[in-house]
């Protein structure tokens, strides 16, 4: 994980926008089980013309209408959400996943389309042009007589399966082994699904406040020599400091270093008055 990490980096080298703080590598299975949600949310549209709208074989009016409604569905929550949430999906928000542009811009509606055209929409229409000649050439009445008709539409629809599954097959294997878990088409629009760290509120110091003496301290490593004057005073006098507090003065007023002096003289006045009698 350490060299993914700094692979992206070094993409960030390149692009001031892509902080290290901010996005990691995203991991396969979270790549993964987030398409698989976007193709649920995207087939809702069929599933629901399936249940609601029920067709009869050979009826290719029902069948392109569904795929019709489908593929707008796909194009307003694929292209159109995606761009408009910024490289974000509804299963993208979940798992915290954005898709990002590797260069010095924004990524753009075409790098949006253009990268779902080969994820969705190719391997969409691939799967409805052989559904729809497995439609045309099937006839109504299964029976013996239409068995070849019969053997020929099931080739055509497996067909069109079995493109359909080693195309997403690709995209997988190439996502797997990419340095930066990206498709080729992700490589050649210069895109890149990354996961979105929690971002982290960074408290801004003023460094030309003066500290005061019931403030917090802070390091010299962020305020170099900003002292204020009381602990600046500390250290010029430390000595006498010290040794004011270690002798332990009492300092007196002058009014009673005077009564002082007139005691100590009565006292002396009084021995002599003593001495002469």
């Amino acid at each position: 994980m350490e060299n993914k990490k700094y692979l992206l980096v070094e993409y960030t080298d390149k692009n001031k926008k892509l902080e290290d703080n901010q996005f990691s590598l995203a991991s396969v299975w979270k790549l993964l089980f987030a398409r698989l949600f976007d193709l649920i949310i995207g087939s809702i549209p069929m599933v629901l013309i399936d249940l609601l709208w029920k067709s009869q074989p050979g009826d290719v009016v029902i069948l392109l209408t569904r795929y019709l409604i489908s593929i707008i569905w796909m194009f307003l929550y694929f292209v159109v959400l995606t761009w408009t949430l910024k490289g974000q999906s509804l299963s993208k928000k979940i798992f915290k996943l954005q898709l990002i542009s590797l260069e010095k811009k924004p990524i753009t509606f075409k790098d949006i389309f253009l990268r779902e055209l080969v994820f969705i929409f190719a391997p969409f229409l691939i799967g409805m042009i052989s559904t729809t000649i497995f439609a045309l050439i099937l006839p109504v009445n299964i029976n013996n007589d239409n068995r070849f008709r019969i053997f020929i539409s099931a080739i055509i629809y497996q067909f069109g399966l079995i493109i359909v599954f080693f195309w997403w097959l690709v995209i997988m294997i190439s996502i797997k082994f990419q340095k930066l878990h990206q498709a080729n088409i992700d490589i050649k629009l210069h895109l890149v699904v990354v996961y979105k760290k929690q971002q982290v509120k960074i408290q801004k110091h003023d460094f030309n406040k003066m500290l005061k003496r019931d403030e917090k301290h802070v390091s010299l490593t962020d305020q170099p020599g900003n002292f204020d004057n009381d602990f600046i005073y500390e250290i010029q006098n430390e000595e006498e400091i010290n040794y004011n507090k270690s002798i332990n003065l009492k300092k007196q007023d002058i009014k009673t270093l005077k009564l002082e002096n007139q005691n100590q003289t009565k006292l002396i006045e009084s021995e002599k008055k003593d001495e002469h009698k």
